[in-house]
């Protein structure tokens, strides 16, 4: 027993001995590296902001200077990227006030079956830049815009579905059926307040319908696409300066936030319809993403839930 504890007493004296470098080294690294990881945040984050200011006042070489300086601080950063892309395509459209540049480019229709209420050649057109990826929003109730045309047949409704993407549940989030329009025009639906919000980085799926047979839903006209919620917290704190309208609809495009620029236009052509400067904004975005034929097409006054 006294043999056990004179040798634990010597092993104990030899470690106390032993060069405690490999410990602090490590040590010293972590520490480095976390000093780093928060000098990039740092750094990331002031660009981001100076990108956006310089936005806001139409800066746009400047904005693409600081933007591409966060993008050097955080490689692949969404946010950066998107603003990038998006200023850009402002420095090479010169005479453009807003424009929206998908990361998926190419301009494809949303899937779709094309029924009996239509003339020929037309149907539904979502107001989004592409159905390659989905639009962003920062609004826990976004609204959805759909180009409607004309139809030689009464239609009997219209439909509004929307579902979470990663639910196996068939029952839908929001489901509204509405009073058919008369008239061609651009109709918009909002998600209602009473309803569920939606949760930042959760993908949601939504389809528009027009129902032209109720007792035949085969022969519906209908567009599909998807939405998320995401939130840059930049952007946040740019948006809570004093700032125009315009000036909210053109940093949101920069970010790649479609819905809110489309719908902060959306209400500026109901609020100000003889505005000229309203009205070149949203043309210049929908033309930016290849939506032309709709740029003059009226605002409806839809839709009505039916009881």
């Amino acid at each position: 027993m006294m043999k056990h504890k004179f040798w634990a007493s010597y092993l104990l004296a030899a470690l106390a001995f032993l060069p405690l470098e490999p410990v602090i080294n490590t040590q010293v690294l972590a520490t480095e590296l976390v000093s780093q990881l928060a000098q990039a945040k740092s750094a990331y984050t002031q660009y981001m902001q100076l990108g956006y200011n310089e936005t806001r006042r139409r800066n746009y070489r400047k904005a693409l200077l600081n933007f591409q300086q966060a993008e050097r601080a955080r490689p692949g950063d969404r946010y950066a990227t998107s603003a990038i892309r998006n200023v850009t395509s402002y420095i090479q459209r010169s005479k453009n006030r807003i424009a929206f540049v998908p990361s998926r480019p190419g301009r494809v229709r949303s899937a779709g079956t094309r029924g009996g209420c239509f003339q020929t050649g037309e149907d539904i057109i979502p107001l989004t830049p592409t159905d390659k990826e989905a639009q962003r929003t920062t609004a826990e109730h976004p609204t959805f815009f759909f180009y409607v045309p004309q139809t030689f047949t009464t239609v009997q409704a219209l439909e509004f579905v929307l579902r979470d993407d990663d639910s196996t549940d068939p029952d839908a989030l929001y489901k509204g059926t509405f009073k058919p329009v008369k008239q061609n025009g651009i109709v918009s639906i909002n998600l209602p307040a009473d309803r569920a919000s939606l949760q930042i980085g959760k993908g949601y799926n939504w389809t528009f319908s027009m129902i032209c047979d109720v007792s035949n839903r085969d022969k519906d006209s209908y567009v599909k696409g998807t939405i998320v919620r995401s939130q840059d917290e930049n952007l946040s704190l740019q948006l809570n300066q004093p700032s125009t309208d315009l000036d909210r609809a053109v940093l949101f495009a920069t970010a790649g936030f479609w819905e809110d620029s489309l719908r902060t236009l959306a209400n500026l052509r109901r609020q100000r319809p003889n505005d000229p400067e309203v009205q070149k904004y949203w043309e210049d975005l929908l033309n930016s993403v290849e939506i032309k034929e709709v740029v003059n097409k009226p605002l409806l006054p839809c839709c009505t839930v039916q009881q």
